[in-house]
């Protein structure tokens, strides 16, 4: 296997499961970091054959091989838009399908400065490249891991427990030097 292109401007954040707080833990680092930085928010979701019981209800099924969305509305409550509500420069929202990840990410890496610092939702994103960080955030009163979270815990660099609001990991340890993010 070929080494993973290490991108320091990317703080990966995953989930074990849905609905773990992955967003409001996200939403609490943006408004910490964006009072300093501009901060791109990207949340993937990653169609895999059979899996689609993780995705929730679909409202816009995928007909291509991924589209790239960059959110507008921070009045609305999905998690993009509560990304821009809580200080994000930029959202973007990728939706592809497995095989065709990696071209959807190099499309949406080709719109963007490349100074950008990124805060991604994904666990998929980890199999085709190595961020600054990947947090990994599990349920604190669950063994339940959808099997892209099985797959990558190892990779993690930190499990987070959640109760779904609270997590525990104190988001003052992460920050940003010379554009990178650093975990204090």
């Amino acid at each position: 296997m070929n080494e993973l292109m290490h991108y320091k401007n990317i703080l990966l954040i995953g989930g074990a499961t849905r609905n773990v707080g992955k967003t409001t833990f996200t939403c609490s680092i943006i408004e910490n970091i964006s009072k300093k930085h501009l901060i791109t928010g990207l949340k993937i979701k990653t169609i895999y054959a059979g899996d689609d019981f993780f995705h929730g209800k679909e409202r816009n099924p995928l007909t291509e091989n991924y589209q790239i969305i960059e959110e507008k509305n921070a009045a609305a409550n999905e998690d993009t838009e509560r990304m821009l509500k809580a200080g994000a420069h930029r959202v973007f929202r990728i939706k592809a399908k497995n095989d065709f990840l990696n071209d959807a990410f190099n499309d949406f890496y080709s719109q963007i400065p490349k100074n950008s610092l990124i805060i991604c939702e994904s666990n998929s994103l980890r199999n085709i490249l190595k961020p600054a960080f990947f947090l990994l955030i599990k349920h604190k009163n669950s063994g339940d891991m959808k099997p892209s979270a099985q797959k990558l815990a190892p990779l993690a660099d930190k499990i987070i427990y959640s109760d779904g609001i609270k997590h525990d990991f104190d988001i003052q340890r992460i920050g940003v030097r010379d554009n990178e993010w650093v975990m204090m």
